[in-house]
């Protein structure tokens, strides 16, 4: 049943994320050739600005969710129910607070963003008041989807809501280039999708109800003593995502953060498309954590394994495609006056690769728990990274910032790296680190060898499909050939095998 839904998960988020990263791009160029680097940048900007307001979330729906899993688990309908009612009265405190943070914060307008008119600004940031409003208000049903493995129930309604909404900013850019009606169309269809999650739910999940809800229950659980390490986790993370984008605009201007934009665009819709595929694996492993009878024949030690050596994988295909793609990309679809150096591609890919390269030793992290353990890596993660952030963007512009990024997450690395080998893969720490050391040289290799390749392509459009095909050819097969019979492969090679069998007796069956 796990890999059943696991499929389920990766085919609908992989068919819509690929249609969507398609129109994406397409607004992106008409937002940006239409309505100019100035509402570009108020958009990135506030958007950003608003990640930082999350921080009120305080985690409450990892906290929540991680100690959902248990109950689902033991199928306990009645602490489901209590669960669900706790998240969403806790989120619609948390819309409430935000919306206090939002009204304060707009004093730091002008200063973020000096070149952007103050009508401009305020009108984006006030719409993103009203959007962050209404998800909060009515997301929190999408839980339960995510912690039962049917997110793709989820990832359906929201496709067909996004399709609408791109469609929708491409006519507004098109005929009537109104910056207030291009971003109301998101709300709108933003709301609608909620609503209609809303509507199945009661469908999909009639055992739970709303229950009566209390501080006390608040406290007897336990949450606000997690809630407290754990916002340390969600400001560092809200740090490392949003601090680019601030960093170029108040030192920048308006054209570095587009020029930053345009880069983002690509790498958040990419981002997405991955995190799709990423997500369908990662309640399966929170319902293998809490499963005694994996952990009985070490079979939850061979899924670890066999996880992390898929990210890795996954992380170096990523890397090696925005190294050899990137730059010939951004010229054929932005133009080549909107391409940054090389230098900056570079340590954006080394981002990318340490991000995706513990992708899934973080969502057994997040499962776990016991956030006290890593909050000072994740300290240090926030400070080193807007301190260094400032100091490097005078000297290297945005590739400054994006050194600094990486740096940090290094740090938040290391951070979950202890709680996992503490909590659960106790013994196992100096394997993990032989490993890493030989992901990192066949990492360069890979990058490396497809890059040179690639360097001998023609360029423009016709150019790209060359290299595709030598990024989809040489990377998987070195790793392949390198990783693809050890032992930290055993749980993939049997889970292609079961897959493999499935589709073969499905094929029989037609």
């Amino acid at each position: 049943m796990r890999t059943k839904r696991t499929l389920i998960n990766m085919a609908y988020a992989l068919g819509s994320s690929l249609l969507l990263l398609l129109l994406g791009l397409v607004t992106r160029r008409l937002l940006v050739d239409n309505f100019g680097t100035q509402v570009t940048t108020a958009s990135q900007v506030v958007s950003q600005l608003f990640n930082f307001f999350s921080i009120a979330e305080f985690g409450v729906g990892s906290v929540i969710s991680y100690r959902l899993y248990e109950q689902i688990a033991a199928k306990n309908e009645e602490k489901i129910s209590k669960y669900m009612s706790m998240y969403k009265w806790a989120y619609r405190a948390v819309g409430s607070v935000i919306a206090l943070l939002a009204l304060c914060g707009a004093a730091a307008l002008p200063w973020i963003m000096p070149d952007v008119p103050l009508a401009t600004g305020y009108t984006v940031y006030g719409l993103n008041v009203v959007s962050t409003m209404c998800s909060y208000f009515l997301v929190t049903r999408r839980l339960m989807y995510t912690c039962t493995q049917q997110g793709y129930r989820c990832t359906q309604i929201d496709f067909c809501c996004n399709v609408l909404t791109s469609l929708a900013k491409i006519a507004v850019s098109m005929w009537w280039p109104n910056y207030v009606l291009y971003f109301s169309v998101s709300i709108f269809f933003n709301v609608c999708a909620n609503l209609l999650i809303a509507w199945r739910f009661k469908k999909d999940f009639p055992y739970v109800k709303d229950v009566k809800v209390t501080l006390a229950d608040f406290k007897d659980l336990g949450i606000f003593h997690d809630l407290r390490y754990y916002l340390v986790h969600r400001l560092s993370n809200t740090i490392y995502g949003s601090s680019d984008t601030i960093v170029t605009s108040r030192l920048g201007g308006s054209v570095q953060t587009t020029y930053l934009g345009n880069y983002s665009t690509i790498s958040t819709s990419a981002t997405d498309l991955g995190n799709k595929v990423m997500d369908s694996f990662a309640a399966a492993i929170g319902n293998i954590v809490y499963d005694k009878s994996a952990a009985a024949n070490d079979h939850d030690k061979q899924v670890f394994w066999g996880m992390d050596l898929f990210s890795y994988l996954f992380a170096s295909f990523v890397a090696t495609a925005y190294f050899c793609l990137f730059q010939p990309f951004m010229g054929a679809w932005m133009g080549e006056r909107w391409l940054l150096p090389l230098g900056f591609v570079l340590v954006f890919c080394l981002n990318e690769y340490v991000g995706w390269n513990h992708r899934m030793l973080g969502s057994y992290r997040a499962v776990l728990g016991h956030f006290e353990q890593d909050q000072w890596f994740m300290v240090s993660s926030a400070a080193v990274n807007l301190i260094l952030s400032f100091i490097l963007f005078p000297m290297f512009d945005i590739t400054g910032a994006l050194i600094a990024t990486v740096v940090a997450h290094c740090i938040m690395w290391a951070g979950r790296v202890v709680v996992v080998f503490r909590r659960y893969m106790a013994g196992g720490l100096a394997h993990y680190l032989a490993v890493q050391a030989l992901h990192l040289v066949t990492l360069v290799v890979c990058m490396g060898g497809s890059y040179a390749i690639c360097a001998r392509m023609p360029g423009g459009w016709l150019g790209l499909v060359p290299r595709v095909l030598v990024v989809l050819v040489v990377p998987n097969v070195l790793n392949l050939a390198v990783y693809g019979w050890g032992r930290d492969a055993a749980y993939l090679r049997s889970y292609a095998g079961k897959l493999a069998a499935k589709l073969k007796r499905k094929g029989k069956a037609e």
